[in-house]
């Protein structure tokens, strides 16, 4: 019904229609559900590899370290409590789901079961040392990015059936998206795979070139001033948010859109310039949706079979919410009018 009053007025759908667009969706496409669940289920009853090695090794230096005044000493054992917690309950193979804008959502990537499943304590394998974090780090980073482009291209296939993005297009679209659609399935699914793991080489060289800039400027505030500290840690968070933001449709181009790494770059910028509010309020709308249940799926403890069904809940949540974003970018695609060269073939 929301699809036909669509069509008849010509306007886009809102945020709630966009949502809603992808619960009736996911509706009819419950396979969806497959894989999100499965990495679930491998974080809950799978085996659990542990930091707390490293992390212990590094909660005894910090207590070496001679502390000037009560007040140091007392901000040193709130960090060694957090850090030890941390150790606890972190487990390393969910980096397979973490990654922003490029990951499969799971509910218990964020919040941890523990040692204890419904069939007993979990295998608990120790990484007691850097090189071997970063080996794991550099095996499981890729493997994440692989499943959640699966997933992703999954819900995008789906939601081209609803109807075709080159319709609201200009010509010089169509006849580009037509051309790019002239390769076999094989081949265009391995062009969107190859721009989408562009994509996400780039952020990571960023995040990486950037964070030693961000904890010297943090580090230099918190010697200065804790208002200063404070004031820091709010802008950085800001510029990054603003940031992340704007780039939040370029795999939608890409697997959506069929657009080049480029172009659909471009097209994301300018299509939240053109829509910022209503983007923000799509954004805090899905975050305050997905947090907030998020919380109420994960009350069950790990050894509770209870949680199957936060599981199940959870990934029902994010799917339809991941839906509904990529209903909300084809609504709005076709209003760009200012892009008309073809598409990239990067």
């Amino acid at each position: 019904m929301g699809m036909q009053e669509n069509e008849k007025t010509n306007h886009p759908m809102g945020i709630l229609g966009s949502l809603m667009a992808g619960f009736e969706m996911l509706a009819h496409n419950w396979w969806l559900l497959a894989l999100p669940v499965l990495i679930d289920l491998f974080f809950w009853v799978g085996p659990q590899l542990s930091v707390a090695p490293l992390i212990q090794r590094a909660v005894a230096f910090l207590g070496r370290q001679p502390t000037p005044d009560a007040e140091t000493a007392q901000r040193l054992q709130l960090t060694v409590q957090a850090l030890e917690q941390f150790g606890e309950q972190f487990n390393l193979l969910s980096l397979l789901s973490t990654l922003p804008l490029l990951n499969t959502p799971t509910l218990l990537a964020q919040h941890a079961p523990g040692i204890t499943s419904p069939v007993g304590e979990r295998a608990v394998l120790s990484v007691t040392n850097v090189l071997t974090l970063t080996e794991w780090g550099v095996a499981l980073v890729p493997i994440g990015l692989l499943l959640g482009f699966v997933y992703l291209h999954l819900v995008a296939n789906s939601v081209h059936s609803l109807h075709s993005v080159e319709e609201a297009a200009d010509l010089d679209s169509q006849k580009a998206v037509a051309k790019s659609r002239q390769t076999t399935p094989g081949c265009n699914v391995m062009l969107k795979l190859v721009r989408v793991l562009l994509f996400a080489v780039g952020l990571l060289v960023m995040s990486i070139l950037l964070l030693p800039v961000w904890l010297t400027l943090l580090m230099t505030a918190a010697a200065i001033a804790d208002i200063l500290l404070l004031l820091t840690w709010g802008l950085s968070l800001g510029m990054v948010s603003f940031v992340v933001i704007h780039l939040l449709f370029v795999v939608h181009g890409v697997l959506l859109g069929e657009r080049g790494l480029f172009r659909a770059i471009l097209e994301s910028v300018i299509l939240i310039r053109a829509n910022f509010p209503s983007v923000v309020g799509l954004v805090l709308t899905i975050v305050l949706i997905y947090q907030g249940l998020g919380y109420v799926w994960s009350l069950p403890s790990g050894d509770s079979w209870l949680l199957l069904v936060g599981i199940l809940g959870n990934n029902c949540i994010a799917t339809a919410l991941i839906t509904g974003t990529f209903v909300y970018y084809q609504e709005r695609i076709g209003e760009l009018k200012i892009l008309r060269p073809p598409a990239a073939t990067i």
